[in-house]
């Protein structure tokens, strides 16, 4: 991706592009965003979705409750203690093009509070809420790849997968289908909608 729409979504999105500029040893977020252009969309609707979480809540006993300054409602029903489990934050630790489609692998860093419950295994629901998030941002992670593979990975126009060298050993990339035929450097790569490839062909 170019410098300026790299550094773009560094800037929308500081929390979870906190390594883009970190140690190349701790991160491969360091080597930048390894895709064309065209998906910068796809991937700043990954972001603002990533971005915008629920947060939910579970009953902690009144120990913890102590520990964590948290006050039982003041309704007459007694003690009750809720703790609000925040989204954990997002983090991007690669960005690349892989076989034609985007790949977006990160990490998760919950607040330290819900780490320590976690590990006190006083409460099952909360191990569950924290799996539940996991694959809450798989799913997000998961419909922008399937974007990626409808969309020019160059332009950004409607794309489809396409195979260099008649599929041939060839590379896959997601282009658009004029853009593929148009470029000088596509056309020398010969590059074909996978669809047209006859099934029986070895690719």
């Amino acid at each position: 991706m170019s410098p300026s729409l790299d550094r773009q979504l560094c800037e929308t999105y500081p929390k979870i592009f906190k390594d883009r500029y970190s140690d190349p040893k701790s991160s491969c977020i360091t080597f930048g965003i390894q895709c064309g252009d065209g998906w910068y969309k796809v991937i700043d609707m990954l972001c603002l979705a990533a971005s915008n979480v629920y947060s939910t809540g579970i009953r902690i006993d009144k120990e913890d409750a102590a520990k964590y300054g948290i006050e039982s409602p003041d309704d007459g029903a007694g003690e009750r203690y809720y703790f609000t489990v925040e989204s954990p934050q997002i983090v991007a630790s690669q960005i690349k093009e892989k076989f034609g489609s985007l790949r977006f692998y990160y990490r998760l860093e919950f607040d330290q509070r819900v780490t320590e419950l976690i590990k006190s295994e006083k409460y099952p629901d909360l191990q569950r809420i924290v799996e539940n998030f996991y694959v809450y941002f798989d799913g997000i992670v998961h419909m922008a790849e399937i974007l990626s593979i409808n969309t020019c990975e160059d332009t950004g126009r409607e794309g489809e997968m396409h195979v260099s060298n008649n599929g041939k050993n060839g590379w896959y990339k997601t282009l658009n289908a004029e853009y593929a035929k148009s470029e000088p450097f596509y056309v020398d790569r010969n590059y074909v909608p996978v669809s047209m490839i006859p099934k029986d062909q070895e690719l």
